[in-house]
């Protein structure tokens, strides 16, 4: 049955044109409840035509846009189901068979078939309770892996591809096969990407203990991404030899440069290069550790509990200092700042009086040493006995006072081995070498897990210059510097062994590790370690959109810049500064007022950085979701739209906030215009049906259904804004959409169908889409067959069955399998003729149904 309204004929009005346009009523808006069960008889049409069209190859931009905005909506909908994902999966898959440069569907792709399996491997229960085996999607994840990997692809969709494709493995030597595969076909597209594939076959040649080939596959790794860690750690691991200092230091670095918030980064980086007796490297990166620790301390949310400095932070930060060639100033100024907050340090004012020694500042020096005895008269609780021990030891040499703080520093830690070390230095100072020798046998030495202490070990070569044991004693000394360079007791030893004319030489020598490390990173000593940039000032967001207003039906694309204001590479990964997060939430006011919160959200992680200067653009498809559908459904609402981007967003009391302390999310207004319905605009649109181009039906296709779907929605309430309206209108549209059905351009009937995927069907329109199930061309009866199940109760499921067994192109029959058809045995392609059922009439006074 064919029932086809003319949009041309008179309807209501003896002129022939459309009458006029009054103010919606709700009176007017009553809905007839009914239900309507499609007979559908579909006449077979010459099967060979169709197979040779769909043989060849259609193209098609928009009608692939199309296909990739259904599947991908079905897609991220909210709690997707196994079978809307199913179907997705082949709107996409369609989206590249009509274009293939539509490569923007490809990670979606990706990332529905390769989301977190179900509890049982590919089991799925349904709604009925049977269970519903999931496709292996193996094929088509490599296919389309291989054709999305470039340069500029993203490795968080490239690693899940990696990742299925490996669970679908049965032994380790095919997923050897398979990663070596990979690995040889997409060598040289991209370097991230070529180091991720040679980490994995790496640890699967470590398991089977062939480690010259684990090591050289983690080589090739390290050396195509310098910031996988994994690779670098297994190297570390099973070769350490081969690590050299500037090597390690290198690591270290970048470790660094990736998360510049990352204290625990910063401190490794120092420590390995004051390790080094590199004071200079190791001064300016504690430097940037109290920098960042201020930082912390005084951002909006507090991320660590501690209020003022600590000492793990400035002592070495004072100490490398003290060891730097000019520098030593700043040492001074490190005692002043800890002064400042109410402490008094002992160890951190003997840096510092010391310090000003080796400048030629005696006044301050004995300044400070003075201040320091006085302190320790009137508030002995700010000092131990043991630290005054070694300040009288190492500071300002004086054995008599040494002896005294150390007797009272052992006798109340008797089991310290630190305190008896002390003590043992000052008997020897003393010259009672022999309790010293017997006190460091037995108190220091003898415990169970004893390391050499440094100041005990400074004592015994002591010891054994007084016996006459000085080649025993050069030794040890050369083992105390080494053990510590930068310590007052290694300057010490150094003292002694320049009395007794030798040099301690650093087994790794500080200038060439320093050169090796400046010539890798391609930048000057003192640039090694920039100074600390807060956030705010590194990274910048934007959102650009293409102007701040758009019309019914235009999509709102646009994009997310993150550019990068720092002097260093800005990394995307999880364990950098930015982890790759976005979310977008979307506020829209006006005739009409909805919060949407997580409108987007998306996970990028690009294989490259952002280098100095640069811009990372991400795409937003912000014509989604929830706002989507309301911009859709109300044509005549005039609204705005504020969209809130957030970069690693995190839940506290007050709502989202980016993770990144002092950068705020960044917002944009954009305008919709509601479209003002005339007498002239409507017989404007009607004409352009028959005598417009392509792209001006399909827009009028959309505006129609969408004014439609307006009227539904308001049928039983009152507008919350004025809407143009007349009882004819209905009638009207529904005619024009029935003749855009028909349209000889199967371009123009599919992108209509696929605008009433919203829309309730009557009888009518769903016979108008059922004569398109014998369309030549593809495209359109998949989106028929779509919008029909959508549409139908289950005396649907014959039609879908006799489609996925007969039709000749293999989406469609993907599809109708997906939307619910018995899986059919493999055959050809029949030409045998869909199923007749009875079709019921349509209800009386049809004609005033409402939509």
């Amino acid at each position: 049955m064919n029932v086809h309204h003319s949009i041309f004929r008179r309807q209501a009005s003896p002129s022939g044109d459309i009458p006029p346009l009054g103010v919606l009523r709700k009176e007017s808006l009553g809905l007839w409840r009914y239900s309507i069960v499609l007979v559908l008889t579909c006449c077979c049409v010459p099967c060979r035509a169709q197979s040779r069209l769909d043989l060849e190859q259609l193209f098609s931009p928009s009608v692939s846009q199309k296909f990739y905005e259904i599947g991908y909506e079905l897609g991220n909908s909210e709690d997707v189901s196994p079978k809307q994902a199913q179907q997705a999966i082949i709107f996409l898959a369609a989206t590249t068979a009509l274009d293939s440069k539509a490569k923007h569907a490809l990670p979606e792709i990706i990332k529905l078939t390769c989301r977190p399996r179900p509890p049982l491997p590919g089991q799925i229960k349904a709604p009925s309770g049977a269970l519903w085996t999931e496709p292996d999607y193996s094929a088509l994840v490599l296919n389309v892996f291989i054709d999305y990997m470039d340069q500029y692809a993203d490795l968080a969709g490239a690693t899940q591809a990696i990742s299925y494709l490996l669970e679908q493995t049965d032994s380790r030597e095919q997923r050897e096969g398979l990663l070596n595969a990979l690995l040889v076909n997409l060598q040289g597209k991209n370097a991230a990407l070529d180091s991720e594939l040679a980490t994995l076959l790496g640890l699967l040649a470590a398991e089977k203990a062939d480690y010259n080939t684990a090591l050289s596959f983690f080589k090739q790794a390290y050396d195509n991404n310098k910031y996988n860690r994994l690779s670098f750690a297994k190297l570390a691991d099973l070769a350490p030899e081969q690590i050299t200092p500037a090597v390690y230091l290198e690591h270290l670095k970048l470790a660094m440069s990736e998360n510049p918030l990352d204290m625990q980064a910063a401190l490794r980086l120092a420590q390995y290069a004051e390790k080094l007796q590199l004071y200079q490297l190791a001064a300016d990166t504690y430097k940037y550790c109290a920098d960042l620790f201020t930082f912390r301390r005084q951002a909006p949310y507090e991320l660590q509990p501690a209020k003022s400095l600590p000492a793990y932070i400035y002592l070495p930060w004072a100490m490398s200092s003290y060891n730097t060639q000019r520098n030593q100033h700043i040492c001074l100024q490190i005692a002043k700042q800890v002064r400042q907050t109410g402490r008094f340090d002992l160890i951190l004012e003997a840096i510092a009086g010391k310090a000003a020694i080796k400048i030629g500042n005696t006044d301050e020096a004995n300044r400070i040493f003075q201040n320091i005895e006085q302190n320790t008269i009137t508030s002995s609780q700010s000092t131990t006995a043991s630290q005054l021990a070694w300040f009288y030891c190492f500071v300002i040499p004086d054995a008599a006072k040494a002896l005294d703080w150390a007797n009272k520093a052992y006798s109340t830690e008797p089991n310290s081995q630190t305190t008896a070390a002390i003590l043992a230095y000052c008997l020897v100072m003393n010259g009672q070498t022999d309790w010293a020798k017997t006190l460091i046998d037995s108190a220091v030495r003898r415990p169970v897990g004893y390391q050499h202490n440094q100041i005990a070990d400074l004592a015994a070569a002591q010891i054994q210059l007084h016996n006459a044991q000085k080649a025993p004693a050069i030794e040890t000394l050369k083992a105390v510097i080494a053990s510590d360079p930068g310590s007052l007791e290694a300057e010490k030893a150094r003292e002694i062994l320049t009395h007794l004319s030798h040099d301690y030489i650093h087994p790794i020598d500080p200038d060439v590790v320093l050169m090796e490390l400046t010539k890798t990173l391609g930048c000057r000593p003192e640039e090694i370690v920039p100074p600390f940039v807060e956030p705010q000032n590194i990274i910048t967001l934007q959102i650009n959109t293409r102007g701040s207003r758009f019309s019914y039906g235009s999509n709102i694309n646009g994009s997310l810049a993150i550019t990068n204001n720092s002097s260093q590479p800005l990394i995307v990964s999880n364990n950098a500064l930015f982890k790759g997060n976005i979310r977008v939430d979307a506020n829209v006011t006006g005739d009409l007022n909805k919060m949407i919160p997580n409108l987007l959200t998306i996970k990028t992680q690009p294989t490259s950085p952002i280098e100095p200067g640069r811009s990372l653009l991400i795409p937003l498809r912000l014509f989604t979701g929830e706002l989507r559908q309301l911009l859709l459904t109300h044509p005549q609402a005039s609204l705005d739209i504020e969209f809130t981007v957030f970069i690693d967003p995190v839940t506290t009391d007050e709502g989202p906030k980016n993770a990144l302390p002092g950068i705020e999310p960044t917002r944009t207004l954009l305008k919709r215009p509601g479209v003002e319905i005339s007498h002239k605009f409507l017989q404007n649109r009607l004409n352009s049906l028959s005598r417009g181009y392509q792209g001006q039906k399909i827009k009028t296709a959309q505006l129609f259904v969408g004014l439609l779907a307006e009227q539904h929605a308001m049928a039983d309430r009152q507008p919350p804004y004025k809407l143009a309206h007349a009882d004819w209108m209905p009638a009207v549209l529904k005619s024009a959409l029935v003749h855009n059905l028909a349209d000889t351009d199967w371009v123009i009937k599919t992108h209509t169908m696929a605008a009433m995927l919203s829309l309730p069907m009557d009888y009518e329109l769903i016979n108008a889409v059922a004569e398109n199930l014998n369309d030549t061309h593809w495209p359109t009866r998949m989106m028929a067959i779509y919008l029909l199940a959508k549409a139908q109760d289950t005396n649907f499921k014959k039609v879908l069955d006799w489609m996925a067994k007969h039709d000749s192109n293999k989406l469609v029959r993907d599809i109708a399998t997906a939307l619910g058809a018995t899986v059919p045995e493999l055959q050809e392609p029949t030409t045998q003729p869909p199923p007749e059922i009875p079709e019921k009439q349509p209800p009386a006074d049809e004609s005033r149904r409402n939509y």
